[in-house]
């Protein structure tokens, strides 16, 4: 297995990619968290695509416009744009012949579960802790907030109560595994029960009693993993 760095052009941004090439035509596509990057919260993402790729399956993690070493500022960070870009990377993949799954933590899971609403042709969509964003948004009276040391315009969260995140999983028609955790200190219980309230019978939702958001520990993270890669392996022999 390679794994190859590289800067690519998606969606007409420049993006820091890292390809696990494993062979074949089977790939999982990963979308980071909010303030987050490729290597996802504790280089979770990069156990995971390692594992996959013990299973003959590639993946492609990169850092959303804006994120992490790709271009961009990230107080213009877009959900939309996160939206879109993951559709383009996912479409262009599958015109090149390959199966390809989606897998998004946090903002990054809400962004895989509304790009898969518009792309019946992915094979599966794994979605860690998504944030429906039911909520309704105060942003700063300057136009941005603060979070962590950054600066994000009030666009970005706007965008995101506007994607009605939880509405689309009716669309997908794919099989879904959704991971939900009891102690999400930034999901609350009314924003999980809006994901497990519209899943379809084709989407698993798996409930961690006592996990926080991401801040699992190696026992938790395992757990998480080893379900995650053996629900998508499954799905690709399919």
């Amino acid at each position: 297995m390679k794994e190859i760095t590289q800067d690519q052009i998606y969606n007409n941004h420049r993006l820091a990619t890292t390809f696990h090439d494993a062979g074949g035509k089977n790939i999982v596509i990963f979308c980071h968290g909010f303030r987050g990057s490729s290597i996802g919260p504790s280089r979770f993402f990069v156990k995971v695509a390692r594992k996959l790729a013990e299973n003959n399956i590639s993946s492609l993690r990169f850092d959303q416009y804006c994120s992490g070493n790709s271009g961009g500022d990230f107080l213009d960070s877009s959900f939309a744009d996160w939206i879109l870009t993951t559709k383009k990377i996912a479409q262009g993949y599958i015109d090149q012949g390959y199966k390809v799954a989606l897998l998004g933590q946090s903002m990054g899971a809400s962004a895989v579960i509304a790009a898969s609403a518009d792309i019946p042709e992915l094979t599966a969509t794994v979605a860690w802790v998504p944030d429906p964003n039911i909520d309704e948004f105060a942003g700063g009276a300057e136009g941005f907030v603060e979070e962590g040391g950054q600066l994000v315009q009030n666009s970005f969260w706007q965008e995101a109560r506007e994607a009605k995140v939880a509405d689309k999983l009716a669309k997908i028609k794919i099989p879904m595994y959704i991971v939900q955790c009891t102690a999400d200190e930034f999901v609350d219980e009314a924003n999980r029960k809006a994901i497990s309230e519209n899943a379809q019978p084709n989407h698993q939702v798996e409930i961690f009693d006592g996990y926080r958001h991401s801040q699992w520990s190696f026992e938790q993270s395992e757990i998480v993993i080893n379900r995650t890669v053996d629900f998508i392996v499954q799905k690709f022999k399919k």
